[in-house]
């Protein structure tokens, strides 16, 4: 019998203990429903719009799943952390999502407006906000972190990535029904703005 100790971890609480003193001295204020409903609207929906007509060129009707119905829906999901189309379904229904006013909706009619809307209207949008949001964040004063501050003060742009396999897909819809077993949707890689944490570009590869 192997008498061998393994040595003892360091405890964490003494670290936990000071995350929480310094939660104490720093309370997290976040915004309100509200706010983020309001600023959602201001900065995405017009850029929205702005896509339209670059929707009709594609082919899309528009119907009662337009391309702005359709981009709230799916920012509602991220935001709220929807867990699939049937809760989306009940939350459109009953209520005004984003700046959707509430309309009836069968989960099929949502599911293959999902499947069939191409990814460039959305990565279109967001290569339109981000200069606004990335001025915005020039513009604000909030103190940096001391060592992101440093490095700011001697380099002209500083970068970081971030990559991702992104997870399993359900094989509910479409060409994913036949396969044997949930594939991975893909893998993902940023490059960040140190200081503002925004995109500066995105890379996706479907071949995870």
């Amino acid at each position: 019998m192997n008498n061998e100790t393994k040595p003892r971890k360091s405890s964490s609480v003494r670290h936990t203990r000071a995350i929480q003193r310094d939660h104490t001295k720093h309370p997290v204020s976040a915004p309100s429903d509200e706010q983020i409903q309001g600023r959602l609207t201001e900065i995405v929906h017009p850029a929205t719009l702005a896509q339209v007509s670059h929707f009709h060129s594609l082919g899309l009707q528009e119907r009662t799943l337009s391309l702005p119905v359709m981009m709230a829906f799916v920012l509602e999901m991220v935001w709220r952390q929807i867990s699939g189309v049937c809760e989306l379904v009940r939350l459109g229904q009953q209520e005004a999502v984003l700046w959707a006013t509430p309309r009836r909706v069968s989960q099929q009619a949502l599911s293959q407006r999902l499947t069939t809307l191409p990814a460039t209207l959305f990565l279109n949008v967001l290569g339109s906000v981000l200069p606004r949001l990335q001025q915005g964040w020039a513009q604000r004063q909030r103190p940096l972190p001391a060592e992101i501050a440093w490095v700011q003060e001697r380099y002209s742009q500083v970068c970081v990535q971030d990559g991702s396999t992104l997870d399993r897909l359900l094989r509910k819809l479409g060409l994913l029904q036949d396969l044997p077993s949930n594939p991975l949707a893909g893998r993902m890689t940023a490059l960040l703005d140190l200081g503002s944490r925004l995109p500066l570009h995105l890379w996706y590869e479907a071949d995870a």
